[in-house]
């Protein structure tokens, strides 16, 4: 099972699923987590309640199995915890909108948001990065990274970034489960899914 390794503060949003980053080598990055290791990082965002958050993993899983995951925000429902609804509404070239509906413990309601996100990809890893269009926040923004860390392609860094408020208040109780629970549980899932692909 894996371990958390977390850097607590504040978390204004709870897991918002969605998409994308830069690429850049990564092979020779000695800040990587462990195998097995979830990274959760939180950093103050000015004139905003809620903090980026990002959370990284490496997986011993090829790259293009994990981008058949996160880049596929139509199946996010079923293979992605805490999601209720995923829709892709519209593709145009490597702009994909997506409409997610991320499931709230009562007596919260879910949380709608309609995104467009930019796909990329090339040797160096896939990226997808997403923007709020409409929906139940005030800030709905981020971004998976998936890049190789071998030759081989049998092992790939995962990032995923998020810096989301909701229209409403969210309980420092689930804010603090996001960031304890909620976000590793969601990449721990990520892995699983990607490693059915044949």
């Amino acid at each position: 099972m894996s371990s958390s390794k977390l850097v607590v503060r504040p978390l204004a949003a709870l897991v918002v699923l969605m998409l994308a980053g830069a690429a850049r080598p990564v092979a020779a990055d000695p800040a990587l987590p462990a195998k097995g290791e979830v990274e959760v990082k939180a950093f103050p965002v000015a004139g905003s309640d809620a903090p980026k958050i990002v959370v990284r993993a490496v997986m011993e899983l090829p790259a293009k199995k994990i981008w058949q995951i996160v880049s596929d925000c139509a199946h996010y429902k079923d293979r992605m915890p805490r999601v209720a609804a995923s829709e892709l509404l519209k593709k145009a070239g490597n702009v994909h909108t997506c409409k997610v509906t991320i499931a709230m413990p009562f007596p919260l309601s879910n949380l709608t948001a309609t995104t467009e996100a930019v796909h990329e990809e090339s040797e160096l890893g896939m990226t997808r990065r997403w923007k709020l269009v409409s929906g139940d926040y005030k800030v709905n923004e981020g971004s998976w990274e998936v890049k190789p860390l071998d030759k081989e392609g049998t092992s790939s860094l995962v990032t995923y970034t998020v810096h989301a408020e909701p229209n409403t208040a969210i309980p420092a109780f689930i804010r603090e489960s996001a960031q304890k629970k909620a976000l590793p549980d969601m990449i721990e899932r990520v892995r699983a899914e990607a490693a059915k692909l044949p």
